[in-house]
């Protein structure tokens, strides 16, 4: 049974833990080379899980969705890991960092003559009637130059700089900053993609596991899923994105040069509250939600085991096709053939072959019409049609304003740590009738020993 004993213990062994700089060291390292993870590999909110089957096949991409690698910045242990790396910080900041501020305006310790003959630099001075020095005429001559310095009885205690001892509490306070901006963003943004044809529109809508947009209850219109933290304390916008039109730009040899689309966000009342045609790295900004241009192109409407996508059509020798890998060796290549019926759509048709690694032989499977399905084995292929979609990529990153104050603190810290701090003492040995004085500096000495040898020389010369 736990006493006031056995808790104060685990509170203490918590707190000596979770304060440890090692234990802050490796979180860091593993937070940064998850992150790289996270940041080559390609979000499944973000580009679709057909895409991640296209680039992978089934297997692989099975395997990494179990692990998490598939969306890793909304993982249960990416979330672990931030949690207990804020944990640490914060425990880290309280209980080493912050305290020692102190020191930054603490007087040094008095020191007696045995002491100051033992410092770093040091001389004695003789006192007799003729010259005119005394400790108020070095305290004098050390305010002029920037010291802070007191007399007690027959001793001097001056003392500059020390600001350099904030630096670490100042950068603490900007990642504590950005750890607090993290946590907001982690617990209340979000991130996703739609692709939508011309006067269509999407709203924003938690579907749970799925990644596929669908149908909303108006014409038109979609739910676009999002992608958050399993632990999420936000909320989704209402409003309905509309792309009003959109088109692309090419370069006279027909390559694409740009892709444009002209975005309106309509409130409940399809009233319009923003309009913007956005292109790539220029975002439509709306009320903490960003929207981005990600791509454009022609897209087949397909369906892989139930599983409704819009895949991009690739152009291969002359063909217009899309690869889907099964397994290392083996895939699947979906042929859009135009019908040799002038009154339906061109890729009403979709022609399926089996291709394998290294060989041109391919295996024709069999073809599915526009709006059907057909089996191959254990996987049921539905096609549904071509169009021009216009690909969107929006996220919420309501902490993102702590970041540029966050970063702030952090390099005005580096810089105050660059300082140092400068202490001299003097003290009066009446019987010998000198005055020894010493200091003493916990850097860049050299500079200090130079000041220190000018300090004394002008306490000679105007005696």
């Amino acid at each position: 049974m736990l006493n006031k004993k056995n808790i104060h213990q685990i509170k203490q062994l918590f707190i000596e833990e979770f304060s440890s700089v090692k234990l802050a060291i490796t979180l860091f390292i593993f937070l940064a080379i998850t992150t790289l993870i996270g940041t080559i590999l390609p979000e499944e909110p973000m580009v679709g899980s057909l895409e991640l089957i296209k680039r992978y096949g089934r297997q692989k991409y099975l395997i990494l969705k179990s692990l998490g690698l598939t969306d890793v910045f909304h993982s249960w242990w990416y979330l672990a890991l931030l949690t207990t790396l804020g944990i640490n910080l914060i425990v880290a900041s309280f209980k080493r960092v912050f305290p020692r501020a102190y020191i930054a305006f603490q007087w040094p310790m008095e020191l007696r003559e045995e002491s100051i003959k033992k410092l770093p630099i040091n001389c004695e001075l003789d006192l007799n009637d003729k010259n005119n020095l005394n400790l108020n005429k070095i305290e004098s001559s050390l305010r002029k130059k920037r010291y802070k310095a007191k007399i007690n009885n027959k001793s001097l205690i001056a003392v500059k700089g020390g600001w350099h001892r904030l630096g670490a509490s100042v950068t603490h306070v900007g990642i504590l900053t950005l750890l607090i901006g993290c946590a907001v963003s982690t617990l209340t943004g979000f991130n996703g993609m739609a692709q939508i044809s011309e006067n269509e529109g999407f709203y924003l809508a938690d579907l749970g596991q799925s990644t596929t947009q669908i149908k909303s209850t108006e014409e038109r219109n979609w739910l676009a899923p999002i992608s958050k933290m399993p632990i999420w304390l936000g909320k989704i916008p209402p409003y309905l994105v509309n792309v009003n039109k959109t088109w692309r730009e090419d370069y006279e040899t027909g390559q694409p040069k740009q892709w444009y689309t002209d975005l309106s966000i309509l409130d409940q009342n399809k009233n319009v509250l923003a309009r913007k045609t956005i292109h790539v790295n220029d975002p439509l900004e709306f009320m903490g939600l960003d929207i981005y241009q990600s791509n454009w192109g022609k897209f087949a409407q397909i369906s892989f085991n139930s599983e409704n996508a819009s895949v991009p059509v690739e152009t291969f020798m002359g063909e217009e096709v899309i690869f889907l890998p099964l397994s290392d060796d083996i895939g699947i290549k979906l042929k859009l053939v135009q019908t040799q019926d002038q009154n339906t759509n061109q890729g009403d048709v979709l022609e399926l072959y089996s291709i394998f690694k290294d060989s041109p032989i391919q295996k024709f499977l069999g073809k599915v019409n526009v709006n059907q399905k057909t089996q191959i084995g254990p996987m049921n292929i539905g096609y549904f049609g071509t169009n021009i979609l216009t690909g969107l990529q929006f996220k919420s990153n309501p902490g993102g304003f702590l970041i540029y104050p966050g970063l702030f603190f952090i390099i005005c810290g580096v810089f105050i740590a660059f300082g140092s701090k400068k202490q001299i003492w003097a003290s009066i040995n009446a019987e010998n009738n000198k005055i020894i004085i010493g200091g003493n500096s916990d850097r860049a000495k050299g500079k200090f020993f130079e000041e220190f040898e000018k300090l004394i020389s002008e306490l000679i010369q105007n005696k």
